[in-house]
């Protein structure tokens, strides 16, 4: 049964990126609509008490929201479990024992905290509530070199379901049904066994263990911030995504529609607003940024190589000006 009255939703990040934390946080709030309270968790090792606070009180400007933190330290995987993945860190694991750690829900949200919000995440929360399923979400949409770095790795019948993988950066768990099937053991052995080989650790994971059981979501509520680069008539869309039209001209309108009205905008990859000067679609994350009363924060918080340098040939209020010129805010 679905909890109409309270949308819960879930972020896994450490101390580092607790000014991209509090940038999504707002915007997810800001857009939040006034007919359900969003109840907020934050599942940690390393967040401090005052970076806590600083968040609750961020949080305390909204009447229907409420956050929480969930120290996650009874959850530890071994060290070289935790390493050699690129920028994913440990807490990527505690997107598959949700179900343990929310025994109080039948349905959770998960997102990354490397996004803004400009529209409200509630739709979300009800569909497909007709179908079994153990994660939603958006499938990929563009054509792309990445499958062909699995082939070393996995069998055909694994690189046919790795194929069908939705992205983790927002989903949508069905926590009843994994509890139902005992899904997070399986995904919890598979990923202790094969983390070795998994590129995307948890999105590989959820796929091969859960697949054909996964549903997909409009594409509005996952948005690249790369796609912004493309134009019309200039792309080649992915064939294998099942909740996309396999017609181009299909595919394309609902591409530039969900552009149009975005209610996640993600900014993929290793160079970030806040770290990255130039990044596709930044002005948003800026704007919020401001707003949320986190340029303080900011200012603290980059780093050395993206202000230090700067510093050297310009005052700070002239390094400022020169980052709200660029950034259109």
């Amino acid at each position: 049964m679905i909890q109409n009255e309270v949308i819960p939703v879930f972020f896994t990040f450490d101390k580092n990126y607790v000014l991209a934390a509090r940038v999504a946080i707002y915007s997810m709030l800001l857009y939040a609509s006034k007919k359900y309270v969003y109840k907020l968790y934050v599942l940690h090792t390393s967040i401090t008490e005052s970076q806590q606070k600083g968040l609750r009180r961020l949080v305390g400007q909204f009447p229907n929201a409420t956050l929480g933190f969930i120290n996650t330290l009874a959850y530890q995987l071994p060290d070289d479990m935790t390493k050699g993945k690129s920028h994913f860190s440990k807490e990527i694991y505690y997107k598959l024992i949700a179900a343990e750690i929310f025994p109080q829900y039948d349905r959770i949200i998960c997102t990354d905290v490397d996004v803004v919000f400009l529209g409200d995440i509630s739709e979300s929360y009800f569909l497909q509530s007709d179908k079994l399923f153990y994660y939603a979400g958006i499938g990929q949409l563009v054509e792309s070199e990445r499958m062909a770095g699995y082939k070393a790795h996995f069998t055909a019948d694994e690189m046919a379901i790795l194929k069908k993988e939705i992205m983790a950066g927002y989903f949508l768990i069905n926590l009843a049904a994994i509890r139902r099937d005992g899904m997070q053991k399986r995904m919890t052995d598979y990923y202790k066994k094969n983390y070795y080989r998994l590129p995307l650790p948890e999105q590989d994971c959820m796929i091969l263990c859960c697949w054909p059981h996964v549903a997909y979501l409009p594409l509005k509520f996952l948005v690249c911030n790369y796609y912004y680069s493309y134009r019309r008539g200039a792309i080649k869309f992915y064939k294998d995504n099942d909740g996309f039209p396999t017609d181009d001209r299909e595919a394309e309108r609902l591409f530039f529609e969900a552009m149009e009205h975005p209610v996640q905008l993600h900014y993929v990859g290793p160079n970030k607003p806040w770290n990255s000067l130039g990044v596709e679609q930044s002005r948003y994350w800026f704007e919020f940024m401001l707003k949320s009363g986190s340029l303080g924060l900011f200012v603290r918080e980059i780093p050395e190589n993206y202000i230090v340098k700067r510093l050297r040939r310009y005052s700070l209020k002239r390094f400022l000006r020169k980052l709200k010129t660029r950034c259109g805010f």
